[in-house]
C-alpha cells in the first residue's frame, strides 16, 4: 500500500460555517460527494466508504473492484460524483479510498480533501458530515499542475427546495453566482478568466425558495508583509542576542510562500500580525522570513511555530528541541521535567528555544586517528532497558575495558514516534527525547573523550519523513499533511526518489537549501555537542543521477563525488580532524577517491563502509569452497583492496547483518559426514571425536578466532554491540535479524527486523561468553598497544583462502604472525615465522623455539594462535578453550586408542582417540612392508577425544598398522583397506 495525501485541497486553511433556519427533522435529501481530480494522484477508481454504505464491504481494508461506493466520473462537471440519500439532521463519518492498479491491490484511505471536519473519537481521522437543510458542501479548487493556483472553484448546494439565489466573493468581490449553478446536478461550478493563486479568498452563500441559507467561507485576507533585510548575523533557525538574553530572532528559508506568522508561547498561540514575519528577498527562489521576539525571560523554554500563508503549522527546520503531541506522554522515566505540549492551543510538532544558557564545560580530547579507530557500534534501545544517556554513561566502564577507541550510536536525532532504529528522522537537529535530555548526551560525550573514546553520530541525510517541516513546506498537501509527498515546488526534496534504496522522501542534494541545511546541522552537533564525526547513511543516494538497480547506482557518479566532497570541505571547515565515514558501497574507483580526498592538503580524508560479514561468517562457520571465507579485502593495502590510505572501517557484524553467533549456531559445520556437513545440528550429542560448531562452546571459540584475524589488521575496524558476548539466536531464538518482512532464517516468533532484540546483559553470568568478552578484548587492547597493528608502515602479508589462515605482520617494532585453523577437521598450517629463534604464544605466554621457521604445525579445528617475536603482556589464563569443554572427571585417566573405523574400510577411515591432558601427539600409518605412508597428526593437541580422517583412496588394498605416540605412550590398531 502506498504512502498518499491526506487532507484539505483548496485555496487556504478553511473555516466551514453553516448558517441555517428552519430544519425540517428527519427530512431525506440527495447528497453529492465530489472528487476534483488533483494533479499529483495518479490512480484507476475512487470510492466513498462510509458508514452510510458499509465503508465499501471493504476486507482487511480492501474495498472489492465494483463495490457500489465507487464515485462515477461525470464528463460535464469533469468531477468524480457519488450521490446518497441521508436524512437531514444525521452526522455521518466517512473517507475516500485510492486504487492505484487494476486489481485493487495497490489502495490507500484518506480523509476527504474538501472537508475540514474531521471525528476526534474512536475512529480518529474519519471525516465527518452532518446533514442539513439546505447544504452547502465540499468547497473545491481544481489545482494546477504546478499546485499553487486554482483552475476552478466547485460547490455542492443541496437541500429539498429549490435555490434562488447564489452569491459568491473572491479575494473580497461580490459576483452573482446563480449563472454557474447547475440546478440538475446542483453544483456552482466558476471558472476564473485567469487562475487564482492558493491564497485567494472565496466565500459563497446559497439561499432556497423557503428564504433558508447556507454559506462557506475559505481563507482570509493576505496580510501587508514588510519587506527589510535581516539584521546581520541571523541565521536559519534560532539567533540569541549575546547581548540581551531577553531576545531572539526567528529565521525561515521559505521561498515560494506569501506571508509567516509566528506564533507561541509569547502570544498566546494567536495569530496576529503583531508576530508577522519581515521579508528579507534577494530574488524569487531566495527569501527569507524573519522576526526579532523581544521581553523574554531568560532561562525560560518557549514553544514556538511557523504559520504559513494561514495554512501549514510547522515547526522550525532548525529546531532543536521538539514537543510531540502524540509521544511524549511515554517519555517521563527518561526525560524528566519535560515541557508540556500546548494541547488545544495548536497542532502538529512544537519546537522549544531557551535563552541564556551557559556553555556546557567540555574536557580536553584528543580523538583517535582514523587508522586507529576501533568502533562499537550501538542502538541504545536495545543496548540498555532503560534507553537513556544517564543510564549509558554507568556502562562506560564495560566498553573501556573492551579496549575501543570510538563509540558510534546509531541515530539519536528526531525521528518519528519513540521506538526506533531512527533512520525515519524528521528534525535532523534535535536529540530524540526518547533517549534523555540533551544535556545528559553531553555528559556521555564528555565521559567518552574522558576515557579517550570518541563519539560518532550516525546521521541520516537521505531522506527526511513527513513530519518533516523540509517535506511539509513543500508537500501537495496545502496544509502540508505529514503523509503527503514532496511537489514539485520543493528547494529540499525530490518529488520521485532518484534511487531504488529510498525511504520515505528522497532529498535533493544539489539543491542550494538542501546544502545550507545539512552544512549547519553538521556544524550543530560538532560545536553544540562536542561529537567527533559522523557516519552517512545511505551517502550512495546523495545523487540526482536517476538509476533503477544497484548495479547501475554503484557506477562512478561524477555529482555524487562533488557533493559529498563539498559536503566534507564544509565539515572539515568547522572541524579540520573530524571524522567522515560513508555507507558507501559503489565502484571502488569512486571509494578511493573519495577516501583520499583532502589528505593532501592536511584533511583526512574519507572512511568507508567495508562489508566483510559474509567473509568472515563463512569462514567462523567452516565453509571454504570456491575461497567464500576468504576476507582479505578487510584490509585496506596490498593484497587487499590495495589502498594507500587506511580510509576503510571493516566490519564482520553491523546492524544490518545477521549475527556470526546465529549463524553458527544454525548452519555450522561439522564432522559427523564426510560428505555432507550440514547433518549436524546444535541438538545431536557429542558422540565421540564430533567436532560440530552449532555447540555453543566450540561456535564461541570460532568467534575468537575471527577475532584475532580482524583486530590485528590495521585499518579502521568496527564491532557491533554484544557481539563480544556472542549474541546471536539465544535460548529462545529471538536474537536474530529478519531480512526485510520476511521470516527468512530466523524461527518463528522473531522481532522484526527493525523491531525490539532482546538486551542480553545476563550473558555476563556464563563463563563460556565471558571469556569470548576477555579474548575479545585482550585482542584489541593488544592492537591498541602496539604499532605492528595499525601503522601504515606494517608489511601485511595474507594467506586467507583456504581453511589454515595465516596473516603475517612486518614492522620495526615488532614482527608476528597469526595462523588458525577455520576448518572442522585437524590440519597442517604453516606460520612461515620471519625467523629461527624465540617466538611467543601471545594467550599461553609460553616461549615457543622455532629452529625451522617453514615447518608446519597441527592445527586441532578452531585452534589459532598469535605470536610475536618480541615478549607482550599476557592475557589472563583460560581464555582459549579450542576443543569441546570437559570437566577433569569426563577426561580419559591414560592414553587411549578407541578404534579405527569403519573396519574394513573403503577410501576414508576415521581414527578416534583420547588424550588426558594436553600434549604432543602423532599417528603414523605403516604397510605390511613396514614403510610409512601416511601422517595424520603430527603435533600438539588439547586433552580430550580426537576424531581424524585418513583418505587411503590412493593406497592398495591389504593391512596397514596405524600407531599412535603421545607422552611415551605408543598405541597400535590394525586396519584393512579394500578398493
Amino acid at each position: 500500500m502506498r504512502i498518499m495525501p491526506v487532507g484539505r485541497l483548496f485555496v487556504c486553511a478553511a473555516s466551514l460555517s453553516l448558517v441555517l433556519a428552519g430544519m425540517a427533522a428527519a427530512q431525506p435529501i440527495n447528497v453529492t460527494f465530489r472528487y476534483v481530480q488533483r494533479p499529483d494522484l495518479n490512480f484507476v477508481r475512487v470510492y466513498n466508504p462510509g458508514d452510510f454504505n458499509n465503508w465499501g464491504n471493504n476486507s482487511a481494508g480492501r474495498i472489492p473492484v465494483g463495490d457500489p461506493s465507487q464515485f462515477t466520473y461525470d464528463a460535464e462537471l469533469d468531477e468524480y460524483v457519488y450521490t446518497k440519500t441521508l436524512l437531514v439532521g444525521a452526522s455521518h463519518q466517512y473517507k475516500l479510498h485510492f486504487q492505484f492498479n487494476d486489481s485493487g491491490s495497490d489502495w490507500a484511505w484518506f480523509a476527504d480533501f474538501y472537508n475540514d471536519r474531521i471525528f476526534t473519537g474512536n475512529n480518529d481521522g474519519n471525516s465527518l458530515v452532518t446533514i442539513k437543510d439546505p447544504m452547502v458542501f465540499q468547497p473545491a479548487g481544481k489545482i494546477s499542475t504546478s499546485l499553487n493556483e486554482v483552475e476552478r472553484i466547485s460547490v455542492g448546494v443541496f437541500g429539498t427546495a429549490a435555490v434562488t439565489a447564489i452569491t459568491f466573493e473572491i479575494n473580497e468581490v461580490p459576483m452573482d453566482g446563480m449563472p454557474f449553478f447547475d440546478a440538475g446536478k446542483r453544483v456552482f461550478q466558476y471558472t476564473p478568466p485567469s487562475p487564482l493563486s492558493i491564497n485567494s479568498t472565496f466565500k459563497l452563500i446559497a439561499t432556497d425558495a423557503m428564504g433558508r441559507s447556507d454559506s462557506v467561507s475559505v481563507g482570509d485576507p493576505a496580510p501587508i508583509v514588510v519587506d527589510e533585510p535581516a539584521p546581520p548575523g541571523v541565521r536559519d533557525g534560532v539567533t540569541m542576542d549575546d547581548a540581551d538574553p531577553s531576545r531572539v530572532t526567528l529565521a525561515l528559508f521559505a521561498p515560494g510562500k506569501n506571508f509567516v506568522h509566528v506564533i507561541g508561547d509569547f502570544n498566546n498561540w494567536e495569530v496576529s500580525d503583531d508576530f508577522l514575519m519581515k521579508r528579507d528577498s534577494i530574488n524569487a527562489d531566495s527569501i527569507r522570513w524573519w522576526l526579532t521576539l523581544d521581553g523574554l525571560t531568560p532561562g525560560q523554554e518557549y514553544g514556538y511555530q511557523y504559520l504559513v500563508d494561514n495554512q501549514i503549522r510547522v515547526a522550525d527546520p532548525y529546531a532543536t528541541k521538539l514537543l510531540d503531541p502524540s509521544h511524549d506522554g511515554f517519555l517521563a522515566s527518561v526525560y524528566p521535567g519535560l515541557k508540556a505540549y500546548p494541547t488545544g492551543e495548536t497542532t502538529q510538532m512544537v519546537g522549544v528555544f531557551k535563552t541564556g544558557e551557559s556553555a556546557f564545560n567540555w574536557a580536553p580530547f584528543e580523538r583517535p586517528e582514523q587508522k586507529d579507530l576501533v568502533i562499537y557500534e550501538m542502538l541504545i534501545r536495545d543496548f540498555i532497558s532503560n534507553h537513556d544517556y544517564a543510564t549509558l554513561i554507568d556502562t562506560l566502564d564495560y566498553i573501556e575495558r573492551l579496549g575501543v577507541n570510538a563509540i558510534e550510536l546509531m541515530p539519536v536525532a528526531e525521528f518519528d514516534g519513540n521506538d526506533s532504529w531512527g533512520y525515519n528522522p524528521a528534525f535532523h537537529l534535535a536529540p530524540d527525547k526518547y533517549y534523555g535530555p540533551p544535556e545528559d548526551l553531553k555528559r556521555f560525550v564528555d565521559e567518552c573523550h574522558q576515557r579517550g573514546i570518541a563519539v560518532i553520530l550516525d546521521v541520516v541525510y537521505n531522506h527526511a519523513t513527513g513530519q518533516s517541516p523540509l517535506i511539509r513546506l513543500y508537500n501537495a498537501s496545502q496544509t502540508g499533511d505529514p503523509s503527503a509527498p514532496p511537489n514539485s515546488n520543493s528547494i529540499y526534496a525530490n518529488t520521485t526518489a532518484r534511487h531504488p534504496f529510498n525511504v520515505f522522501n528522497d532529498l535533493n542534494h544539489e539543491s542550494t537549501a538542501t546544502k545550507y541545511w545539512l552544512d549547519r546541522a553538521s556544524e550543530y552537533w560538532l560545536e553544540e555537542f562536542n561529537v567527533d564525526g559522523f557516519r552517512f547513511d545511505l551517502s550512495k543516494g546523495f545523487t540526482q543521477v536517476n538509476s533503477t538497480d544497484d548495479s547501475v547506482m554503484r557506477l562512478y557518479d561524477t555529482s555524487r563525488i562533488q557533493i559529498l566532497k563539498r559536503m566534507a570541505d564544509q565539515l572539515w571547515a568547522v572541524d579540520s580532524t573530524a571524522y567522515v565515514i560513508l555507507e558507501h558501497f559503489a565502484e571502488d574507483r569512486e571509494e578511493r577517491e573519495l577516501a583520499e580526498y583532502g589528505i593532501a592538503s592536511g584533511r583526512p580524508g574519507m572512511m568507508l563502509w567495508n562489508n566483510k560479514h559474509s567473509n568472515y561468517s563463512e569462514a567462523a562457520m567452516g565453509y571454504h569452497g570456491s575461497g567464500k571465507s576468504n576476507f582479505a579485502s578487510v584490509y585496506y593495502g596490498t593484497g587487499g583492496r590495495g589502498w594507500t590510505v587506511p580510509n576503510i572501517v571493516s566490519y564482520m557484524e553491523s546492524h544490518d547483518e545477521q549475527w556470526l553467533m546465529f549463524k553458527n549456531l544454525a548452519f555450522g559445520a561439522c564432522t559427523r559426514s564426510i560428505t555432507n556437513h550440514l547433518v549436524c545440528a546444535p541438538s545431536d550429542p557429542l558422540n565421540f571425536g564430533t567436532y560440530n560448531v552449532r555447540q555453543l562452546n566450540t561456535a564461541l571459540d570460532r568467534m575468537k578466532m575471527a577475532g584475532a584475524f580482524f583486530f590485528t589488521l590495521p585499518g579502521p575496524k568496527m564491532m557491533w554491540q554484544f557481539g563480544e558476548l556472542g549474541y546471536g539466536y539465544g535460548p529462545d531464538g529471538r536474537e536474530c535479524l529478519r531480512p526485510g518482512d520476511e521470516l527468512g532464517d530466523c524461527p518463528a516468533g522473531t522481532p522484526s527486523r527493525t523491531g525490539r532484540k532482546p538486551i542480553r546483559w545476563d550473558y555476563r553470568n556464563d563463563p563460556l561468553r565471558e571469556r569470548l568478552y576477555g579474548a575479545l578484548s585482550a585482542i584489541i587492547n593488544l592492537r591498541m598497544n602496539h604499532e605492528v597493528f595499525s601503522s601504515t608502515q606494517t608489511n601485511v602479508e595474507l594467506s586467507v583462502s583456504s581453511a589454515v589462515k595465516r596473516i603475517k605482520l612486518s614492522h620495526p617494532t615488532m614482527n608476528v604472525v597469526i595462523l588458525g585453523n577455520f576448518g572442522v577437521t585437524p590440519a597442517n598450517g604453516t606460520p612461515a615465522f620471519h625467523h629461527p629463534g624465540t617466538w611467543f604464544d601471545f594467550f599461553t605466554g609460553a616461549d615457543v623455539p622455532v629452529a625451522d621457521a617453514s615447518a608446519p604445525l597441527l592445527l586441532a579445528p578452531g585452534e589459532f594462535h598469535i605470536y610475536t617475536n618480541r615478549p607482550v603482556e599476557t592475557p589472563e589464563s583460560g581464555l582459549i578453550t579450542v576443543d569441546v569443554e570437559q570437566e577433569p572427571s569426563e577426561l580419559p585417566q591414560a592414553v587411549e586408542f578407541a578404534s579405527v573405523y569403519p573396519n574394513p574400510f573403503s577410501g576414508v577411515a576415521t581414527l578416534r582417540f583420547a588424550l588426558p591432558a594436553p600434549g604432543s601427539a602423532k599417528v603414523e600409518v605403516f604397510d605390511i612392508l613396514g614403510r610409512r605412508v601416511a601422517v595424520p597428526v603430527a603435533g600438539r593437541l588439547p586433552a580430550g577425544n580426537h576424531e581424524i580422517l585418513w583418505d587411503a583412496t590412493d593406497q592398495p588394498s591389504g593391512a596397514y598398522l596405524v600407531r599412535l605416540q603421545s607422552d611415551g605412550v605408543i598405541l597400535n590398531r590394525t586396519v584393512v583397506h579394500l578398493r
